[in-house]
């Protein structure tokens, strides 16, 4: 079985476009696309986020997503593949293979800026509000272990605490060639005053911005594979956790990827064994000169 997840679209259809070009040539049609959030962006209307999941949809039999921090809480599509898994799980049973998906849209707001255009977090220092997503994560994977699934995943935006999660600097030049980017995404500071100018503050090292209730809930129930994104810098980024095979899919994101070529995970899946690759949107990972200048200068 087939499955590609990505993440962080930003309602991004020109690379949506270069992503399904990619996976026509493969020509499997019951593949499941997984979604970990980002879809749209908060400045841009939800019509474009339902583009995005439209496109993705025709190129899939399961179309599985939970909506990011840049999406609404309550992201809803009449799309009929189209499942969403926030705070809920689905089965999918395909190829002799029984595969359970559960999952957590939003993240964490000590993982993003104070004045960032978001609209779904929830906060790790309010034990109520733990709890209750410890509890809803609870409920909905021991629903799926009831139907003795082949495999368990974990859908989220946000990554566990301490795992492909470490908040980095962009560069200078990051910075200049991305700035339309940062306008769009982030909201515009208030002028500086000359009495109340703030020092400019560069980070030493880097902090950790995934959720601590994730890593706690891998570590309890085990999931065999967790999926999500969130955190750019680290997108393209695995690791492994008491058995749970861990991916930050976020490499599709526009920051800080724009100028470089985007990829995407595949994991395939048989009885036995998960074998999972990264690919480039871009075919071998390469672009000719004129072409890049063209399309991302």
């Amino acid at each position: 079985m087939e499955l590609i997840a990505i993440s962080d679209i930003y309602a991004d259809t020109t690379q949506t476009k270069a992503l399904l070009n990619k996976l026509e040539k493969q020509e499997n049609n019951e593949r499941i696309i997984v979604v970990a959030g980002d879809i749209g962006i908060k400045t841009a209307p939800k019509t474009k986020t339902e583009k995005i999941l439209k496109m993705l949809s025709t190129a899939c039999k399961h179309l599985i997503y939970v909506p990011g921090d840049a999406d609404e809480k309550d992201l809803k599509v009449t799309i009929h593949n189209a499942i969403n898994v926030d705070k809920s799980n689905y089965i999918v049973e395909e190829k002799g293979l029984k595969i359970g998906f559960i999952g957590l849209g939003g993240a964490p707001s000590h993982s993003v800026r104070p004045h960032e255009p978001v609209q779904y977090l929830w906060d790790e220092n309010i034990p109520i509000i733990v709890q209750s997503l410890k509890t809803e994560l609870k409920i909905n994977i021991e629903k799926l272990m009831q139907h003795h699934p082949d495999y368990v995943i974990l859908v989220t935006h946000s990554p566990p605490y301490g795992i492909a999660d470490r908040s980095k600097p962009i560069t200078i030049q990051e910075t200049i060639a991305l700035s339309d980017l940062l306008e769009e995404i982030l909201q515009p500071t208030e002028k500086e005053t000359p009495k109340t100018k703030p020092e400019k503050k560069i980070a030493k090292t880097p902090r950790h911005l995934g959720s601590r209730l994730l890593r706690e809930f891998i570590k309890y129930y085990k999931p065999d594979i967790h999926i999500f994104g969130h955190v750019h810098k680290e997108g393209g980024k695995t690791a492994d956790m008491n058995g749970t095979k861990l991916f930050n899919v976020s490499h599709l994101a526009p920051l800080p990827y724009k100028l470089t070529s985007r990829k995407f995970l595949k994991i395939l899946l048989t009885k036995k064994d998960i074998i999972a690759t990264f690919h480039h949107t871009i075919p071998d990972g390469f672009i000719p000169f004129d072409e890049f200048i063209e399309t991302y200068l």
